[in-house]
């Protein structure tokens, strides 16, 4: 039963040392990348051309409501020939006559318009700087967890090498009587585990993947 017992935890020890060197994720970070992760998904997210494109709207409408008020203005002109001026109708003035009336009461119901459209167009920037900082925390957190689950699946990928290393040498002493059955049977749960975990990880980091160029708008393996 000792036998049984150390030949078993020698295995688990050496798939265990042969992943030390891989535990930190650390090393795989890439600042660089992140950055252009980040510019990326500026540049391609919707929701990000959304804003922009309200702030070009409210630009808009302060140019409108500022041209509105020249609708208080009403230009006219009057034409006297000179042939009408008569002793019983003098006309001082003769020829075309322009005036311009102003509509008092249109002008104070346009003023608060363009204050208005103005409250508008700060908070189409406003709205737009918070979704710019959204974005960029998305990236982050959506990269690092692509970084962990890619460390994590390189991990495992060792560990489900060296278990079906260790099950093969395994195998070969069993089939020579070196080892016992009991032995053989656990390294073989052993390497069905490692496998399953390698496939966890792997679909765990293609979900990842996935989640992180929704964001970008196209494939990770395309940023340069």
């Amino acid at each position: 039963m000792n036998k049984v017992r150390l030949t078993f935890l020698f295995l688990l020890f050496v798939v265990a040392v042969r992943v030390k060197s891989q535990e930190s994720m650390m090393p795989s970070v890439s600042y660089l990348m992140l950055d252009k992760l980040i510019d990326t998904a500026k540049k391609n997210y919707p929701k990000m051309k959304r804003y922009a494109n309200m702030i070009d709207v409210a630009r808009y409408d302060v140019q409108k409501s500022k041209l509105a008020w020249f609708d208080a203005l009403t230009l006219s002109y009057v034409y006297n020939p000179a042939t009408l001026a008569t002793t019983a109708n003098p006309t001082v003035l003769q020829g075309y006559q322009t005036g311009i009336y102003v509509n008092v009461g249109q002008i104070l119901e346009k003023a608060p318009g363009v204050r208005v459209a103005k409250k508008q167009l700060e908070i189409a920037k406003n709205d737009f700087d918070e979704y710019n900082l959204n974005i960029e925390d998305a990236v982050k957190e959506r990269y690092f967890l692509f970084i962990e689950l890619l460390t994590l699946l390189n991990l495992r990928t060792k560990s489900s090498e060296d278990a079906e290393a260790a099950q093969k040498q395994l195998k070969y002493k069993f089939e020579k009587g070196e080892e016992t059955y009991d032995n053989y049977s656990k390294s073989i749960i052993l390497t069905l585990l490692s496998m399953q975990n390698k496939i966890d990880a792997e679909g765990k980091l293609l979900r990842a993947k996935s989640s992180l160029e929704e964001l970008i708008g196209q494939k990770l393996e395309n940023i340069k």
